[in-house]
């Protein structure tokens, strides 16, 4: 039985761009504390669209600028639709960028809580995002920021290494053309450690040019087991409602992927500091801090700050701190419970994903043995997809995994044969 978000007009909103199982993350959350949700998803076959959890399903164009119009189109008719404003919620970056530009359209239909566009654009742009951390005396990696590899060619020997690239928006290293596709692994592993200034050069120097530029990083060494997370939900005037902390076990690809293996943990130190941070930068709204333990500085270094909803905080409502309910809650203007603690050492397990970390890396470079890897599953947690509560989604989830082998390997068989 649904609590009162299964009332007419008081469902939440959650808009994917799709490619990933993000917005069932948060249906999840909600669903299990009784808030049921609608899910406008640019994904055909989102696995939320199967969740028991899901009140109405809406199919988005691609979250890209040349649909943003019929998007929010699309939005505006729903918020109409409502007997009242909506909680909104946004599981990546594409998402909450779009919700920030467009956030005075946007607000007349929905309940959201942003930072300021200020703070809200430079924790989307890593290079902004490194001005920012530096003016407010936050512990970043150093960080050198190029328009171009011309440029970076030309400062190369004053760079450290090891050192790591990134892109200054995620979804500039979203390849666009065949070429690009062939040239480059897909984002995550496209990130990875250079040792020198020749590779770096190869590397930068074939990247596809992208207004926004890149920038090179100082490189952090550690295994995914220094990578600590901080997460909470801010109100107007930058309080902590509630907060929990997370450390991975596992990430796909290994050391710049996304989880596959997590787990909350215990840090009080660390949550002061963070809260002290997010505090000094005026945070509003839903936050997670990345972290990772630099052991030459003996320090955790913040590799970035992400404003939108995403996995762990299904992990989060598990444990007993439920930050998407808190958001519900705030947003109507109920009040929210007193942050009481949460389980320690409870984990969450992408299983897909996992299997591919295992045998596409930790197998490979003998971090994790086959032994190893059982043992740590019998750590108590849940699974980021399936749920006995809720299994069509997991159904779903598999079947179209199931087709998409089949569909490679006919491929495969029609190139061989051709």
């Amino acid at each position: 039985m649904l609590a009162s978000g299964d009332e007419a007009g008081q469902a939440a909103v959650i808009i994917s761009g799709g490619g990933w199982p993000g917005a069932y993350d948060i249906v999840r959350a909600l669903g299990v504390a009784g808030v049921a949700s609608i899910v406008a998803s640019s994904q055909r076959d989102d696995i939320a669209f199967a969740s028991r959890y899901v009140r109405e399903r809406v199919v988005l164009p691609p979250l890209s600028p040349g649909y943003e119009g019929e998007i929010l189109g699309r939005l505006k008719r729903l918020g109409l639709s409502r007997e009242e404003r909506a909680v909104l919620f946004y599981v990546g970056d594409a998402e909450v960028a779009f919700v920030q530009r467009y956030r005075d359209e946007l607000e007349p239909y929905f309940r959201f809580l942003l930072p300021s566009a200020e703070v809200g654009g430079a924790l989307l742009n890593k290079s902004l995002f490194y001005d920012l951390a530096v003016k407010h005396g936050l512990p970043v990696p150093h960080t050198e920021v190029f328009a171009d590899a011309a440029e970076m060619r030309a400062r190369v020997d004053s760079l450290p290494f090891p050192s790591i690239v990134k892109p200054s928006f995620n979804w500039d290293w979203f390849w666009r053309t065949p070429v690009e596709r062939e040239r480059f692994p897909p984002y995550k592993r496209a990130l990875r450690r250079f040792d020198s200034k020749e590779a770096l050069l190869e590397f930068c120097e074939a990247l596809p040019r992208r207004a926004s530029g890149f920038l090179v990083q100082s490189y952090i060494e550690g295994s995914d087991e220094g990578i600590a997370s901080f997460h909470g939900y801010f109100d107007e005037q930058s309080k902590c409602l509630g907060r929990f902390l997370g450390r991975e076990v596992r990430t796909n690809p290994p050391r710049t992927g996304e989880s596959a293996y997590s787990r909350t943990i215990h840090d009080a130190d660390l949550a002061e500091r963070s809260i002290g941070y997010l505090t000094r930068i005026g945070m509003r709204g839903i936050v997670k801090i990345d972290y990772k333990l630099d052991v030459r500085a003996r320090e955790f270094k913040i590799l970035e700050i992400e404003p939108h909803f995403q996995f762990w905080h299904l992990l989060g409502a598990y444990a007993g701190v439920n930050l998407p309910l808190m958001a519900y809650l705030h947003q109507r203007g109920a009040p929210v419970s007193a942050d009481k603690g949460y389980a320690d050492d409870l984990h969450m397990l992408y299983l897909i994903n996992d299997l591919r970390a295992f045998w596409g890396g930790y197998w490979r470079t003998g971090e994790w043995t086959v032994q190893s890897y059982l043992r740590s599953y019998a750590k108590k947690k849940h699974y980021r997809v399936f749920d006995p509560r809720d299994p069509l989604p997991f159904v779903r989830s598999m079947a179209g995994f199931v087709t998409r082998r089949i569909g490679r390997v006919t491929a495969s068989r029609g190139k061989v044969a051709g």
